[in-house]
């Protein structure tokens, strides 16, 4: 199915049915288990597949399709609970009809952390899925193989889990047997995290502004490889990354170079190390040539070239405002953005002057929002589809601030922590710090504009306004 892009988690992306675990799944009657977070888990899945495509994968009770379509409607609009609903209808379920395929957590950049179990599971004779289209665009029956081939087409966004077991599932009942009940996140080995064909993400422990704790390495291309933002020198951290290296060097695709976004700590730290290990070139933007040595210079309009069989050039796009000189990366075929710490997967960034300027910080988003990014690789927290939707709601969120700020302002001089208190009253307290950078951007913006007006240390609302 793809998600929806109106969805909060993995909105646009490619999945199975699926979801979190309800208060009443646990009190469920299913049979065949004695274990109860797998009885819950497989619940939930029952559940789950009767909410979001009409699947009933019960072995009693009515079963014949009016009764399911008037039970479903009672379940989607709330007048029911699926657990009521079963006892009405006599419905029974066993935990032989949902075998394990294999046990998930989500990475440590993912916005949000999840631990997920998979089943497998035989569409009952006469049963037809039917997608709920509040959380789903669209579904479809479609050969393991055939959506494996979607993927490396670059046409659809697959998170780590699902994409390994379409490889087992495309192998066979052997394949079924070795890899999933082997699921890799289970054995303490992650996965090759590859949503899009040629990106291959790799989170390296770094010391960036909370809540990230992991800078998202790069790895973009099918033949010669661009390294993105390397951000841990740490030897760890590079181990990791180099292991990842390695196994795509043993599939033909070999590093060619490394590219940065822009020169934070948080992503610069394995560069020398990386530059000296592999002999590849660094770039990055002129204008923090003074921070990083640069093998060579990128600037807006440029295409970096990397030689594939599938066409992989990215073109270098100029976005200031969080950082001087930051850069994304457009993959134009797979409507991808590699767009550093410009657009985090949690939150909003901070912009801190004199580096950092809202007016253009919110110029780069605008401009972004019409390129037809479909996909964004952040630096820091999840990959997200729908693209433009999150693009237009971080515009809106500052703008929004920025009317706060305005709001804030009278005839009284008032200091930064004063005003900050009047403008982030929603942001949580521990975190006016940061909030106070940011706030100095949006009234620096305001004084351009002439509705705000700076007395050494304070601020004031100007008398025209």
């Amino acid at each position: 199915m793809r998600r929806s892009d109106a969805v909060s988690f993995m909105p646009g992306f490619h999945a199975f049915v699926g979801g979190l675990a309800g208060p009443d799944d646990p009190a469920l009657p299913l049979e065949g288990t004695a274990d109860e977070r797998g009885r819950t888990l497989r619940a939930c899945a029952v559940r789950e597949a009767f909410e979001e495509i009409g699947v009933l994968l019960a072995r009693e009770g009515q079963r014949d399709a009016a009764t399911l379509e008037e039970a479903r409607e009672r379940l989607l609009c709330g007048e029911a609970t699926f657990g009521a609903l079963a006892k009405d209808c006599g419905w029974r379920f066993h935990a032989g009809d949902l075998p394990d395929a294999g046990r998930w957590m989500t990475p440590p950049f993912s916005s949000v952390r999840v631990d997920a179990s998979y089943f497998l599971a035989r569409l009952p004779e006469g049963q037809s899925p039917s997608i709920d289209d509040s959380e789903l665009a669209d579904g479809e029956w479609i050969t393991a193989a055939a959506a494996i081939e979607r993927w490396r087409r670059g046409e659809v966004t697959i998170a780590a889990p699902i994409l390994h077991t379409l490889q087992a599932i495309a192998e066979g009942e052997d394949g079924l047997a070795r890899r999933l009940v082997d699921a890799p996140a289970r054995a303490g080995t992650p996965p090759r995290i590859e949503l899009k064909w040629g990106i291959v993400l790799h989170p390296m422990k770094t010391k960036p502004l909370p809540p990230a704790t992991h800078t998202n390495a790069y790895l973009v291309g099918d033949d010669r490889v661009a390294l993105i933002d390397p951000g841990s020198g740490e030897p760890a951290e590079l181990e990791a990354l180099e292991s990842i290296v390695a196994r795509l060097a043993a599939d033909g695709r070999t590093l060619d170079r490394i590219l940065l976004t822009h020169a934070h700590p948080d992503h610069i730290g394995g560069v020398a190390a990386l530059r000296e290990r592999h002999g590849v070139p660094v770039f990055g933007h002129a204008a923090i040539a003074d921070t990083v040595r640069l093998d060579g210079t990128l600037k807006d309009g440029d295409v970096v070239a990397l030689p594939s069989r599938d066409g992989w050039d990215l073109e270098v796009i100029h976005t200031p405002g969080h950082a001087r000189g930051h850069l994304c990366f457009f993959h134009r075929r797979t409507r991808s953005l590699l767009c550093g710490d410009h657009i985090v997967g949690l939150g909003t960034v901070i912009i801190d002057p004199p580096e950092g300027d809202m007016a253009d910080y919110i110029a780069s988003l605008e401009r972004l929002a019409g390129l037809g990014v479909e996909t964004l690789f952040p630096a820091h927290g999840s990959p997200q589809g729908a693209a433009p939707r999150r693009i237009r709601a971080l515009i809106a969120h500052r703008l929004e601030r920025e009317r706060k700020v305005a709001e804030a302002l009278d005839g009284e001089p008032r200091s930064l922590a004063a005003l900050v208190e009047r403008a982030y009253a929603d942001t949580s307290r521990e975190l006016w710090p940061y909030a106070e950078r940011s706030l100095l951007a949006h009234l620096l913006k305001l004084e351009r504009e002439g509705r705000a007006v700076r007395t050494g240390e304070t601020w004031r609302r100007t008398t025209s306004s």
